[in-house]
Parts: structure tokens; C-alpha cells; sequence
């Protein structure tokens, strides 16, 4: 039975998913005429160009390759070009009669072997026929390439007849023999997705005769091809202009996805680059309605807030500090700026640096170790905090003039932790309410070290992160860096500051004072 290779279009919004769907799921979405002998649905996209925001589309990257890998379908990821057979490979072709172009193409045919999956080096042999018959390439050589190929990549991800399509997924500007490889590969009965952030390697798949079955999937901007991502960055990620507000309510409220209490134990937090605006309308938004929330794997996407506010509204103090005290949820730690700020002795700092080796922490070690004062909280909370204590690390977005120095104080921020802080996070459900911490300012001394530090691993562990800033004295931004955190300036500064003492609300006292929340807020003077 001749089995029959479609190749079907990917979702962009769903990429991940389409991608992973299985043989008899693809069969079945499509109307379930076919059996799984009959046709392989397969992708064949190119995704060419890349978002605006860097570290966005690093993500995208990171997180794509990141999902295929941690299921069973067989994937190969591709970043350099495909070595064509060297003289040793050549040698187990010597035997193909080349003196006609039938006995090439059937030499040629009879060398392809997918050990574990027979179906589909039939498929293979007879797609390798169809190429070379239409190709205007030297034969032998070009079909010596594919083959050796394909051999390679086929039995190296271990192709199956487990009902799992396997995948290519290749990241770069290919060369017009990959390009050539691509199409023979899906044509195999193999998905097969480029993608390139470099927009000028769309040429090569037009050139190719065999690429007329390719989905072209373009992102706005293009740019030179870099290393591929090894690790999730700390993204800001931009929401819906404030002023679409009927799409930004579609952004916040549309889907249905429900989740079980406490579903998640792992999360990474992205800052959202947001107007002043919709800091207020994002604010009370549970995690699962914020633009930018993300389930991957068993960990989830956290879009946070981290932002500073210089000055106040007309300078109308009243109405500040009433408004201020209305953001104060049940979650929320809040904090008037002391000059008498504690800084940790230099000895303390030095009994770190035994488990750091650049911006490398070892967090097993310094977990297990005395220092670790952790030990009455949960395995995973205990890893979670040290998962970003790393990560912060990592990201040197404290930034100071010794990078030991920087890790050192990231690492006594995270061992120190205010018990306010730590049972807001234990109460912390990653897809629900979000815990808060705000910070007001109103003295002529920038925040130390430390306090940038606690205040850098609070938005790393998922917190939304405010100050307030009425003089707008700079504080956060003597360690912090400004890639770190949103800036907003309103129109009046007001000096000589007496910043008054709010009590956290208890849940229904906070209930009640939800509909009016933020509804005369810094009308005037944003920024």
C-alpha cells in the first residue's frame, strides 16, 4: 500500500501543540478518513524573522526546542550546517552501477535503512526516486548526500514506528543543499521546521524546486542569526495598549483554562512592559489573566509587575496616599525606606564565596549547608527559592563593581528572607492571586546593596515589585539595572515627604474596597 505524506499548516498561536499532536490524533482532527498506513500528516514550515523584544523571541526559541525535547517524539535540532559524506562514507556507495540514471536512483534507493522503522524508508525510497528524477543536480552525488543524511539523522533519534512523527527541527540560514535535505526529509514522513530570525533565508527555500509545499510563517523583525538560546531570560513582555481597551479585555478575560488548586510547584516570572495605566488595571489580575501567562511543561509563566513611580498627581497628597493604601492586598508586604537600613558584615559575605564560581551559585551545596535556614519550608519552595537566587545571579541585573560581590548579596537576600515574605509565598498558588511588595520612599539616600538585591529576587520569585518614589529621589536605580524594572513619572515632586502606615487588609475588607480600586489614580502626568 503506497502510504501518502500530507503536509498540513501549523497555528502559529498553538505552534507547540500542533507540533506535538501524534500520528492517529492528526488523522483524527482531519476527519479520520485516512489509517496510519494510508497518510502522515506532517508540518513543513519555515518561522523567518523574529519579535521586536530580543528576549522575547529567545524564549519562543528556548521554550519551543525545550517542549519537543522533553516528550518521546524523535527530534533531531540542527543549528550548523549538514556535513556531507566524506570519503570513508562515500565508500559504502562504490558499489552503485552508475552507468545508467535508473541503476543510480535504485542503487541509491536500496542504501537507505531506518532500522526500526520500515514504513517509512519505503516512503523514503520512494521519495529519493521522485527527487532525482526531477533534479538538475549531479545525481549521484546529491542523492549519495541525501542518503547518508538521512541514515544519520533517522537512526541517531531512533525513528520508530511508535506512531510518533518525528521531527527536524533546524535553526539557522540553511544552505541550498539542507535546503534540499529539508524537502527530501519531509517528504520522508518527517515534520520539518526551520527557523531563522534572519529574514534573507527565505531565498533559499524559494529557490528550491521542492519547497512548494512550505508554510511561511513571518515575525515583524529580522536580524543576524545568534546562538541559540540555552536557558529562559528574564523577558519583559509588552501588553495591549491601554487604550484598546476592548482588546485589552479580550487579552485579560478570554479562554476558559481552569486549573486544580496548587497545580503548579515550578514558575519563571516575565516583567511586563507596561503604560502606568495598565499597571492599575493589571493590578488585582490573577496570574492566569495577565497577558503573557504561559503554562510550560510542569512549570508555568508568571507575568509580573516591577515597576517604579516618581512623583505624585497635582501634587495632591491626600489623594495619594488614600489610592496608595487601596493597592495594599491581603499578599502585600509593605514598606516605608529607613536611613537605619542593617548591611551585612563583610564576614558574612565572605562565608558565600566558597560556593560561587563567576555567576555559578552551588546551590546544592549551599542548600544542604548551615547556612540554608530553610529547612522548616517545603522541598520545592526550598528549590524554588534557590532555582532564582541562581537566576539572578545569572541575569547580573545587580549591578555593581565586583560581580563576586553582586552574587554575594543575591545569595544573603535570599537566605534572609522577611517571614511576611516567605508565608506570602508559601500561600502563593502560581496561577491565582499574586503576592505584592511596595516600597515607599521618600529620603534623600539611595536604597544599599542589599535592599536592590531583595528587591531584584522578589520580581525573580514571582512578586509583583512597586516603588514609590513621591521626590523622585533615585533608589532602586543606583544597583538595579534599568533593564530590570519600568520606570513612570508623573507631573509634580513633592519634598519633606511624611509617608504614612497602612495595615494589610484582611480578605474581606479587600473585597469591599475592590470596585473602586484605582479609579482616581495618577489621573494626570503619566509617563
Amino acid at each position: 500500500m503506497n502510504t501518502l505524506v500530507e503536509a498540513i499548516s501549523a497555528d502559529m498561536e498553538h505552534l507547540t501543540e500542533d507540533l506535538l499532536e501524534n500520528h492517529s490524533s492528526r488523522l483524527f482532527s482531519r476527519g479520520g478518513h485516512f489509517t496510519k498506513d494510508q497518510m502522515i500528516p506532517v508540518y513543513f514550515a519555515l518561522i523567518f524573522g523574529c519579535e521586536e523584544n530580543a528576549d522575547t523571541y529567545s524564549n519562543f526559541l528556548f521554550s519551543l526546542k525545550n517542549d519537543i525535547k522533553k516528550t518521546t517524539k524523535p527530534f533531531a535540532f540542527i543549528d550548523s550546517p549538514l556535513d556531507p559524506p566524506d570519503e570513508n562514507a562515500l565508500l559504502a556507495f562504490s558499489g552503485i552501477d552508475r552507468s545508467a540514471t535508473g541503476s543510480v536512483i535504485s542503487g541509491l534507493c536500496s542504501m537507505i535503512s531506518i532500522k526500526a522503522d520500515p514504513v517509512r524508508a519505503l516512503i523514503a525510497q520512494k521519495a529519493l526516486g521522485d527527487m532525482l528524477s526531477m533534479s538538475r543536480t549531479e545525481m549521484f552525488d546529491a542523492g549519495a548526500a541525501l542518503v547518508y543524511k538521512l541514515n544519520l539523522i533517522a537512526n541517531g533519534i531512533c525513528v520508530s514506528d511508535s506512531g510518533e512523527i518525528p521531527m527536524i527541527m533546524y535553526y539557522g540560514n540553511p544552505t541550498p543543499e539542507d535546503v534540499f535535505f529539508l524537502c527530501f526529509a519531509q517528504r520522508c514522513g518527517f515534520d520539518v521546521i526551520c527557523v531563522s530570525p534572519d529574514k534573507s533565508c527565505l531565498s533559499a527555500f524559494e529557490r528550491c524546486p521542492f519547497a512548494d509545499k512550505l508554510q511561511k510563517l513571518q515575525l515583524p523583525a529580522s536580524r543576524a542569526v545568534m546562538p541559540f538560546p540555552q536557558k529562559m531570560v528574564k523577558a519583559k513582555i509588552t501588553t495591549v495598549a491601554y487604550s484598546a481597551e476592548r482588546e485589552l479585555d479580550t487579552a485579560l478575560y478570554g479562554g476558559d483554562t481552569i486549573f486544580r488548586d496548587r497545580q503548579f510547584e515550578k514558575m519563571d516570572s516575565a516583567v511586563l512592559k507596561t503604560t502606568l495605566d495598565e499597571i492599575f488595571i493589571l493590578w488585582d489580575q490573577p496570574a492566569k489573566f495577565r497577558s503573557g501567562f504561559a503554562v510550560r511543561g510542569d512549570r508555568v509563566v508568571v507575568p509580573t509587575i516591577f515597576a517604579k513611580i516618581n512623583g505624585v498627581d497635582d501634587g495632591d497628597l491626600k489623594s495619594y496616599w488614600r489610592q496608595v493604601e487601596e493597592m495594599i492586598t491581603p499578599l502585600t508586604t509593605y514598606i516605608i525606606k529607613s536611613p537605619s537600613y542593617k548591611r551585612p558584615p563583610s564576614s558574612m559575605l565572605s562565608a558565600y564565596s566558597r560556593y560561587i564560581s563567576g555567576t555559578s551559585i552551588d546551590t546544592a551545596a549551599l542548600m544542604k549547608s548551615p547556612l540554608n535556614k530553610y529547612e522548616f519550608l517545603s522541598e520545592p519552595l526550598q528549590e524554588l527559592i534557590f532555582e532564582k537566587m541562581q537566576a539572578a545571579a545569572s541575569d547580573r541585573m545587580l549591578e555593581t563593581d565586583d560581580p563576586t560581590e553582586a552574587v554575594c548579596y543575591i545569595i544573603h537576600a535570599a537566605l534572609n528572607l522577611d517571614r511576611t515574605v516567605l508565608r506570602n509565598l508559601q500561600k502563593y498558588d502560581f496561577t491565582k492571586d499574586i503576592p505584592k511588595f511596595i516600597v515607599a520612599d521618600s529620603i534623600e539616600e539611595p536604597f544599599s546593596k542589599l535592599e536592590c538585591a531583595q528587591l531584584l529576587l522578589l520580581s525573580y520569585l514571582g512578586f509583583d515589585v512597586l516603588v514609590l518614589s513621591p521626590s523622585g529621589y533615585r533608589d532602586i536605580e543606583a544597583y538595579v539595572s534599568d533593564d530590570a524594572f519600568e520606570t513612570h513619572t508623573l507631573n509634580e515632586f513633592k519634598y519633606n515627604v511624611s509617608v504614612p502606615r497602612f495595615k494589610t487588609p484582611d480578605e474581606a475588607k479587600y473585597q469591599k474596597q475592590k470596585n473602586g480600586l484605582f479609579k482616581k489614580l495618577f489621573r494626570k502626568g503619566r509617563t
